[in-house]
């Protein structure tokens, strides 16, 4: 395990990766497509995928290309072959745990042979984690993300590369933190109620108090490559 230290996510993703100037990239389950455009920003054409997200056309950014599809992880409508990396940042965990398989598997099928496929998957821990339990406690869902990867995703590649980081995120007050989370409803399943309870802003002032508004998060990061036929 290679650690990464305290970086902005973008940097440390990149840190892993190398240079993605002049590549095919696949981002699955990219939301509104931040990460799609960062990596655009450096050279990259990436295609984003997200069943909840409207598509776009293909749009410059920075130095590169994005264009964002509505498909979901295990139907990517793509050809065999055909991209360079594979991404799922921060999204692995939100695929039905039955589509696991069906996911990673269609991510090796896009693949070219020299291709790599990277997951980026927050762990169940840190500051923000234990204030947000109380109305959307993912650590079941993050569990089974990262069993899957042993599970399927390493028997379809030759190699595999692990890191980890820290991505700081800063919270000055609970109302910034609370409609931050409450915009995120649409792509999760809990309710404006009980973001707001009494418990969460307990556990908020608890964490300013320890943590003077610093709310890590711990990620770790697989970097798998060389699909097998």
């Amino acid at each position: 395990m290679i650690d990464l230290g305290v970086r902005p996510h973008t940097d440390a993703l990149l840190a892993a990766l190398g240079p993605v100037a002049g590549l095919d990239i696949l981002d699955i389950g990219c939301g509104e497509g931040q990460t799609s455009r960062d990596m655009a920003a450096q050279g990259a054409r990436v295609s984003g995928f997200d069943p909840f997200v409207g598509g776009t056309d293909w749009t410059p950014h920075g130095n590169g290309h994005y264009r964002i599809v509505q498909a979901s992880a295990e139907a990517l409508p793509v050809d065999d072959g055909t991209a360079d990396l594979v991404i799922f940042v921060f999204s692995l965990h939100h695929v039905p745990q039955a589509k696991l398989a069906a996911a990673l598997a269609q991510a090796q099928r896009a693949l070219k042979p020299s291709g790599r496929l990277m997951v980026a998957e927050p762990l169940a821990a840190g500051a923000g984690y234990y204030v947000s339990q109380p109305y959307h406690d993912e650590g079941p869902v993050r569990a089974a993300a990262q069993a899957a990867l042993d599970a399927f995703a390493a028997p379809l590649f030759a190699t595999r590369e692990r890191f980890a980081y820290t991505e700081r995120r800063r919270w000055d007050d609970y109302e910034t933190y609370a409609q931050r989370q409450i915009r995120n409803m649409r792509f999760n399943g809990y309710t404006e109620e009980a973001v707001r309870s009494p418990e969460v802003q307990r556990r908020f002032a608890e964490m300013i108090a320890a943590h003077g508004g610093d709310f890590d998060q711990p990620v770790r990061v697989d970097l798998f490559s060389a699909p097998r036929a």
